[in-house]
């Protein structure tokens, strides 16, 4: 911790709120002290705001590098939660959460003077002379609530863009009851490295989200569930409040007979079962063309065997489900469409394991009628459906929720354009899964029903910015241009609208050149007259 943190006199950062189940009756009282204490902690982040300081480029840089030490100083403590809750091994907890976060640093700290500088555009023909420019201003205060399958990643990612353009913050750490050892360490650290001035942390359940959404936030981002979104976006619409929202859905992946079966079956099995398939952007299900399905199933058998060996409970690289009851809802789905398991398929439920595996259906039909096409399954099932016509796989696709991310493997450049033109996602990548999300240039958001709202790279800066709209003109009356003022006489009547009609770029700018390069002309003129 800084000596200048150490030094700070103000409440400690974070607040507490889980209520375990054995003690409901004194939960309620408990709820109405912290219902007393969030106003108190909105408002003085409000009035940290207020001053003005994290506006500078001073604040938001010594800030991006407090959360920079955090993750350097603090790697091996949240990379031991990760491995207590989820079972990732140290290197996927460190690939696919720490290391995401430190690129996302690194590029904020590297771009911040140039995404702080004002956009100039051009400026119209009427508004001459003028400057006209574009201001990321921030919002203010923001609440960031982090969902528990990635819970480093998703609680602190999008504090960087937060950072950067100039708010502050309330973090609300996943649940306890889903990643426990996550969730104390980064509030842990977060309170030892981040001013509580301008950052606050709450823990807690489900308890906590009721008392948080009634607060007036001037943004919320929100990663969770789609129940969880639309609780969000009912209460941030009673204040009017802008929300970026970044869900999930099931996201198809389509195998056409053009494909490398060698690199399509270990690419979909890497990005299926990766994190035991706890991915909002994993493969939920493959669509693959009949000539080689068969050859594509017994490929993804052999590449399961070969990642995760023929006992994956002993593999050092697969994961555990969050919690019990989420693999009873696997084992639910197991157990309805057991006759089509062709690998896998077992459950041990005290250790919160689910084996990877492997369901094939014959058609689209069988498919679409099975429970594991009900609903998202987060967990390492792989469905894989056999087609033989693209068009109908297209309007299944069509006729769900829109996904998180499309995936297509094949050569044929003409199918690629057919697919990405004929279908609606937040994303989507070609011949390979998930990756897309680690090109901090990619915006990463859904769309409808998988979300609202982009962040990563120089898109998490706009999404914690206000984009205004600036136009500075002359404090001169002599340059003001009377035709826009009544009366309106014929010649103004026919002026202004010629003046305003649509033309051509090359031709809209030829005459603010002219009208600019003779400003200062007609205005000696002026002066010259005005003398005489």
């Amino acid at each position: 911790m800084s000596s200048a943190h150490a030094q700070l006199s103000d409440p400690p950062n974070v607040l507490h709120g889980s209520f375990p189940q054995h003690q409901q009756q004194s939960s309620c009282h408990e709820t109405t002290h912290l219902e007393q204490e969030i106003p108190e902690m909105v408002e003085a982040l409000e009035e940290s705001f207020r001053t003005g300081v994290t506006k500078t480029r001073e604040w938001r840089m010594k800030n991006l590098q407090d959360l920079q030490r955090l993750m350097i100083e603090g790697k091996e403590e949240l990379l031991q939660a990760l491995k207590q809750d989820l079972h990732k091994s140290e290197l996927e907890g460190y690939i696919t959460e720490n290391n995401l976060i430190e690129n996302e640093l690194q590029d904020a700290m590297d771009h911040l003077d140039q995404w702080m500088k004002p956009d100039r555009v051009s400026t119209d023909l009427l508004n001459i002379p003028a400057s006209s420019y574009i201001i990321p201003d921030p919002y203010g205060v923001a609440l960031i609530m982090g969902a528990w399958n990635y819970p480093v990643q998703l609680s602190i990612m999008p504090l960087v863009g937060c950072i950067a353009a100039g708010n502050c913050a309330v973090i609300k750490v996943p649940s306890p009851k889903y990643s426990p050892a996550s969730s104390e360490t980064m509030a842990r650290l977060l309170q030892k490295y981040m001013d509580p001035k301008f950052f606050r942390v709450v823990t807690g359940d489900r308890n906590m989200i009721a008392p948080l959404l009634e607060e007036r936030w001037d943004l919320i981002f929100c990663t969770g569930s789609h129940h969880l979104g639309k609780i969000v976006a009912t209460a941030a619409g009673r204040h009017l409040t802008p929300t970026v929202l970044e869900l999930g859905g099931q996201n198809p992946c389509i195998v056409e007979q053009s494909a490398s079966i060698e690199l399509a079956s270990k690419r979909i099995v890497w990005g299926s079962m990766m994190n035991s398939g706890q991915t909002c952007l994993r493969p939920e299900y493959v669509l693959v063309h009949e000539q080689i399905a068969d050859q594509f199933v017994a490929a993804v058998k052999q590449k399961v065997d070969q990642f995760y060996s023929k006992d994956p409970q002993s593999s050092e690289w697969f994961g555990r489900i969050a919690t019990p009851w989420a693999c009873d809802r696997i084992d639910s789905i197991l157990t309805q469409d057991k006759a089509h398991v062709v690998h896998g398929g077992v459950v041990v439920k005290e250790d919160k394991f689910v084996a990877p595996t492997i369901l094939y259906y014959e058609d689209l039909s069988t498919f679409a009628a099975s429970a594991a096409a009900k609903e998202e399954i987060f967990g390492p099932l792989m469905a894989v459906v056999k087609y033989s016509d693209l068009d109908p796989v297209l309007d299944y696709i069509n006729h769900n929720e829109k996904p998180l991310a499309l995936y297509l493997f094949g050569n044929d450049k003409a199918t690629r354009e057919y697919v990405l033109t004929h279908t609606s996602s937040g994303s989507a990548c070609i011949n390979d899964v998930v990756m897309q999300v680690v090109n901090g240039a990619l915006p990463f958001g859904g769309v409808g029903y998988s979300g609202m709202g982009c962040y990563h790279g120089r898109h998490s800066f706009n999404a914690f910015s206000h984009l205004k709209a600036v136009m500075v003109k002359p404090n001169l009356n002599i340059l003001d241009v009377p035709i826009r003022y009544p009366p309106y006489t014929a010649f103004k009547a026919a002026a202004l609208p010629a003046i305003q009609a649509p033309r051509p770029a090359w031709l809209s700018n030829m005459p603010r050149r002219m009208a600019v390069a003779a400003a200062p002309l007609g205005i000696l003129g002026m002066l010259w007259q005005s003398r005489g």
